[in-house]
This record gives structure tokens, sequence and C-alpha cells, in this order.
């Protein structure tokens, strides 16, 4: 039909795929999901294509039979304790930069890659878009190639952008996380061991990125974008607000655990001028409110949350 907007979500069933597929369709997209396994339950809308996206002819494929005007790519090695030195991180990175070259061939519109903010690694202040990156991991190392090859074709022309994602919360998170563990540990009434928490950190409730990436896929903005809320807390605050919530502060166990490597930087904050002048977009939900539903949700679901 013509004037339809078909958007390609990659990775859909995940974390921060299925909030993603529920804000694209509030937007009136049709929605295409794709991912390696069966599709996520409960979402209206959806349609599914099942691939793996490692495979070129599967991407190939893909990208042929439904020509989207629109896509986003989410799809990449999550597992925490895993993901940041996998051996597949390179294979994702040469499996992005082809998807943005077959879908730019095709005459898709708008592209928007999801990147990090460890691609930036350690730094003294918010990062902005133009802050040097020096990934200290093979994860940030092979998202920040792909951010290249996204500025490179919007540098020709192209309607590219690349979000770098800070720390995301909320339903669905995998549960060796910090929040999850920590809603889960008090829940049962165990102590929560955790590092000093001088740290800080730029948190965003997992619904407001959503609407953040469809604000960003919508508008004209390309190259580089930070994905935050721009309200930095310190890890301390963060556990203590959620220990309140659950009755738990005489539970919480501040320097029983040493943080290392990225972990331990003291600041990974976001500047996030550049979104919000360009789509107008602020957080809908915020971090009191998306705190109080990821422990509602978390209290409904401790026994089948990911792992």
């Amino acid at each position: 039909m013509a004037g339809v907007n078909r958007v390609l979500v990659t990775g859909a069933s995940g974390f921060l795929g299925q909030p993603c597929v529920a804000a694209l369709t509030a937007r009136g997209f049709e929605v295409h999901g794709t991912g390696r396994g069966a599709p996520p339950q409960g979402l209206t809308g959806l349609q599914w294509h099942t691939a793996d996206l490692l495979n070129k002819s599967q991407r190939r494929e893909l990208l042929w039979q439904l020509r989207p005007t629109h896509l986003v790519h989410l799809a990449w090695e999550a597992r925490p304790g895993h993901y940041r030195d996998s051996p597949d991180n390179p294979a994702w990175a040469e499996a992005s930069l082809d998807l943005l070259d077959r879908a730019l061939a095709i005459g898709t519109e708008r592209i928007i890659g999801i990147g990090s903010c460890f691609e930036y690694g350690a730094s003294s202040g918010p990062c902005n878009e133009a802050t040097m990156c020096h990934p200290v991991n093979s994860y940030g190392r092979a998202k920040l190639s792909v951010a290249q090859g996204f500025a490179a074709a919007a540098g020709n022309g192209a309607g590219a952008a690349w979000g770098r994602v800070f720390i995301p919360f909320g339903p669905g998170e995998q549960t060796a996380k910090l929040i999850p563990s920590l809603i889960r540990s008090l829940a049962a009434g165990r102590e929560f061991d955790c590092s000093h928490g001088q740290q800080v950190r730029d948190f965003i409730y997992v619904e407001d990125l959503a609407d953040a990436i469809a604000a960003v896929l919508e508008s004209e903005l390309t190259g580089m974008v930070n994905l935050a809320s721009g309200e930095p807390r310190s890890l301390r605050s963060v556990i203590a607000h959620f220990a309140r919530l659950l009755g738990g502060e005489d539970r919480i166990r501040y320097g029983a655990r040493e943080a290392s490597g990225l972990d331990a930087e003291p600041m990974i904050i976001a500047d996030v001028g550049r979104l919000r002048r360009e789509t107008g977009w602020v957080p809908s939900i915020g971090w009191e409110e998306g705190a109080g539903r990821a422990v509602a949700w978390w209290r409904g679901h401790s026994e089948d949350a990911p792992s």
C-alpha cells in the first residue's frame, strides 16, 4: 500500500526490542520483527520473521522480501558476563555493516543502529557526540566500527543515525544486571552485596528509551546521537531508592564487592543536548515511576525472568 511506513526491528524479541515494537506500533508504523527464535507474546500488530542475521543469505532474503522503509537495528550478543568480550562481536559488526549497505541499496529511507556508551570508554565528564572514543573491550570496539560505517553513510546523504545507549532498566532485563539482582534479593529478604556505589551513571527506563529511538527514527537526525535520560545518579542513590521501595535499607552491604574495569569508572553519563534539540524528546515516564514499575514487574515475574 502506498504511503505505508514499514519498519523492520532486528532483535525484536529482546529487552529493548519489545518496547520498541510497542512504541513504533503506537506511532502508526507497520512493524515487522526478526530474531532467531519464536516471536514474543502479547505484542499486537507485530509481524514476525525468523532469521539468523549472522547468516548472509538470510539477511539478504529478509531485506529483499520486506523492503522496509525504516530499519531499527538492535540485534547483537547481549548476555551479561559474555557480551563485552564475546568472540561473536566481530561477526556482529560485519553483519551490521552489511545490513546497513543492503538496506540502503533497496531504498530504505531511515535507519537507526543501536550502539553503546561503552564506545566512549573512560571519561572525566558527560560524553557528547564529539567526545573521543577509546573503547576498552571488544564489544565497544565492534560497536564503534559499525558507528563509523553509519557516520560515513550519513555523510554521504543517507538517512542513517547511530544511537549510543547508556544504562537502560525495566521489565524483562536480564537478572544478572544490577537493578534486577537488587530487587530480587531484597524482595526475597536477602542481603545485597555491592560496591561503594560512588560511581555516577545515566539510567533510562526502557520504555522511555524505546520512545527516544522512535523519535530519532521519525526525525531527520543523522550521524551520532546519545540515547539517555540526561539525569546522572550515583549507584549508591539508585540502590538506596530501590531499598526504600522494598523496605530493605538495612540489608544493603556497601563495599562488600570490588568493582573492576568499566564498572569501576567514576562517571559514565551523557550529554543529551543533540537528542533534545533535534527531536524534542524528553522522558515521559522518568526515573521514579520507572523504578516503581520495575519493582512491580519483578515481583510478579520472579520465577520466569530471563537469566
